[in-house]
Parts: C-alpha cells; structure tokens; sequence
C-alpha cells in the first residue's frame, strides 16, 4: 500500500495518496482561509490536519467502519482533523466538517441534531431545506419530535436526508429567533454553561421543550401548505379515476348495444326504446 504524501499551507496539513497533489494543495488553501462560523464571536484558528482519500476503500480504512456507509466526510473534534473522500462538492463536505471542530472548540457537548444543523448551516446547504423530503414528512401528519431526527440522523441514507435537513430547518429557526445577532447570544450562553436547556432559557426565556414545539409550529407554518396541496391533489385523483372508470362502463354499455342492434336486437337500457 503506497505511503501517504503531505502538504502545509499555514495551519492546515492535507494528507493524500499519489494523484491527487493539485486537489490537496487547493483544499489545504481553502480551509486555511475559512476562521469565521456562524454565531462565534471568536476567530478560530486552530491547527487541522485534513485526510484526503480518493476511492472508498481508502476511506474505510481511514475511519475504520465508524461513520455509515453513505458517509463521505467525518470530523474528529478532539485532534481537529477532518477525512474527507474526493467525491462530490468536497469544499463544501470539508466546511461541513470545519464546522464541527469549531463547534467543539466552543461546547464540548450538543445535541446530535444541533451538532448536525449547526455544520449544514454554517457550510450552505440550502439545498437541504430545498428538497421536498421535509415537506414529505410531514404529509404524515406526524410533526417528527428531535428525539426522531436524532434517531433518523444514525438510520439509513434515505431516512438520514431527510433528518438532516429537518435539523438544518431547526437551527435557522433558532437563529431567526435571535434576530440580527443570529445564533451569537445563544451560543455564547451555551458556551459558558455547557447546558442546552439553560442557554436557551437564557437567550430566548424558553425550555427545551418549549423551544422544540415553537419549531414543530413553524415547521408547520413553513410547509404545512403540502399538506393542503396534497389534499386536493388526492382529491382530484380519486375523481379523476372516478370519471374514468365510468367512461369505460359506459363504452362497455355502448358496444353492447351496437351489438345487439347488429343482430335485430333491442337492447335493455335507459336510453332511447325501440318499440
């Protein structure tokens, strides 16, 4: 197996295997450039080591089997490094991951649905809250709780989208919340206590509990309108096929009257009698 080659630019070490110099080099650059996440007041600017593998198998070993299958980047808060696989938008994987270190950096201990929220939010991906995976949960009639999207997060990819994405819903909610300072006073609180439930009580005078029913509210709000779309939807698919069917009976009807008129028959029915 070849030995891995490194690069240094500033505080970030790419690490990669023969082929991939000019895409190490470029990502080392980029991530020493990012130092500002949403709602930190402080610049981060902590050493990161960046492990680049080019097929999946390489990134197996990396990882050892302990991210899913579906998975292509993961984050180590504890060394800030980041394994990434060169496959997709990986600038924006890796600043999905940068997102966690600094984070952690912060509060050493969140939610998993915040942990996940918080990096979608801070990388962009807009595209998350974009899919109608979230509007086709709750055509349920289920608003899903956050216990569910933790839950769902670990699950399979299909489940996993759209847990992210509802995560990625929750934390702009939570920063719409604090206005224009965003996520700042509730992430300075939290990193002073180190207590979720407590730094929301202190940001915004609300529980836990409660913070999570607003946001099923504004879940619903958001994309409740689905549901009422879906509504006349099936309606007007039940009386499609409806019609439908009796179009084909009555063309049924219809040719077994030409039939017997055929034969000097009179055939029974409701339309015109032949006497």
């Amino acid at each position: 197996m070849q030995d891995p080659l490194h690069v240094n630019v500033g505080r970030v070490t790419a690490s990669y295997w023969p082929g991939n110099a000019a895409v190490a080099r470029d990502l080392a650059e980029f991530a020493a450039e990012i130092d500002s996440f949403p709602g930190l007041v402080d610049v981060w600017n902590e050493p990161v080591q960046l492990w680049l593998a080019d097929n999946e198998h390489r990134f197996d070993s990396l990882l050892a089997g302990r991210i899913p299958e579906w998975g292509i980047g993961a984050a180590l808060p504890t060394t800030n490094t980041v394994f990434l696989r060169l496959t997709g938008n990986v600038r924006r994987t890796m600043q999905h991951e940068l997102a966690h270190l600094a984070l952690h950096s912060k509060v050493e201990r969140v939610p998993l649905w915040f942990d996940e929220g918080y990096a979608s939010r801070a990388a962009g991906e807009w595209n998350r809250l974009g899919t109608l995976r979230v509007n086709w949960a709750l055509m349920t009639g289920t608003v899903p709780t956050f216990g569910q999207v933790n839950r769902d997060i670990r699950s399979g990819a299909a489940h996993a989208e759209t847990a992210y994405a509802l995560a990625t819903a929750a934390v702009v909610f939570l920063e719409q919340l604090g206005g224009e300072r965003g996520l700042e006073s509730f992430l300075t609180n939290l990193a002073e206590s180190g207590d979720f439930d407590r730094a929301l009580r202190e940001t915004h005078n609300v529980t836990f509990g409660q913070f999570e029913v607003l946001w099923q509210r504004d879940l619903r709000k958001q994309y409740g309108w689905v549901l009422f779309f879906s509504s006349l939807t099936v309606f007007w698919t039940i009386l499609a096929v409806v019609l439908l069917s009796l179009w084909g009976w009555r063309r049924r009807r219809d040719r077994a009257r030409r039939a017997a008129l055929d034969q000097g028959w009179v055939a029974s029915g409701d339309w015109d009698r032949v006497s």
